[in-house]
């Protein structure tokens, strides 16, 4: 690939553009430097000026995906007037429509992340993910119980407990996702679609909510983001 002039930052995102699409089609374990220079075009001491390892790579493409959460979230925590409840709300009516939005490329995303071989990728995005996004939920969650609105003795035990929440659902979505297109899929939906409801109640009474009060998905999510039939 002929290289051509690009800023320092400029270059470290087409690394790590390539890094991405290499873990997520080659698997990070199965990825190489060498791929990795290949690909972006770089000499050997252009990629070791960006990054000491692979593994620092594998850091900046989680922290660059978990970005996409933070910033959403942060958006409306700086819209005045609201309500920690709120907040909190539309922050996940936030992901939500991000979600939809991008679906293609997110099933993709998720299709790999979920193949064995992704494993240590899918539990560093993971990770990565949770600790962006814990600080912001505490904040919000803290203001709730001392607005009355969230009936919780610990913000930031209460943000734990419902971003590992999430862990619930991964068989379910790595089963809604490979059945796509098959004759499985409106049942692997119905299945997703359950998990990601009782999640939203278990929110509720983390937060000591009556259940229904966190809109987790809407009816129909499941069905939307992933079609039973093409």
């Amino acid at each position: 690939m002929a290289r051509s002039y690009l800023s320092a930052d400029e270059r470290r995102e087409q690394i790590l553009d390539c890094a991405q699409n290499l873990f997520f089609t080659k698997g990070f374990e199965a990825t190489t430097v060498q791929d990795l220079m290949l690909a972006a075009g770089v000499s050997k001491g252009g990629f070791y000026h960006h990054f000491a390892a692979k593994e620092d790579v594998l850091e900046a493409v989680s922290q660059r995906l978990a970005g996409v959460s933070t910033q959403l979230i942060k958006e409306v925590m700086d819209v005045p007037g609201l309500t920690a409840f709120e907040r909190l709300n539309q922050s996940l009516r936030a992901l939500r429509r991000f979600k939809a939005e991008h679906a293609e490329g997110i099933l993709a995303a998720f299709a790999a992340l979920l193949r064995p071989e992704n494993m240590t990728l899918y539990h560093r995005i993971n990770r990565v993910n949770i600790e962006a996004v814990l600080p912001l939920f505490a904040e919000i969650i803290a203001a709730g119980r001392d607005d009355g609105s969230f009936d919780v003795p610990d913000a930031h035990l209460a943000a734990q407990a419902i971003l590992a929440l999430g862990s619930m659902t991964h068989d379910a979505v790595a089963r809604a996702i490979t059945s796509k297109g098959t004759g499985d899929a409106r049942a692997a939906n119905a299945a997703l679609s359950a998990a990601l409801d009782w999640q939203g109640v278990v929110i509720d009474r983390v937060l000591g909510l009556p259940d229904g009060s966190i809109q987790f998905v809407e009816p129909g999510f499941v069905d939307a983001l992933l079609p039973a039939e093409d």
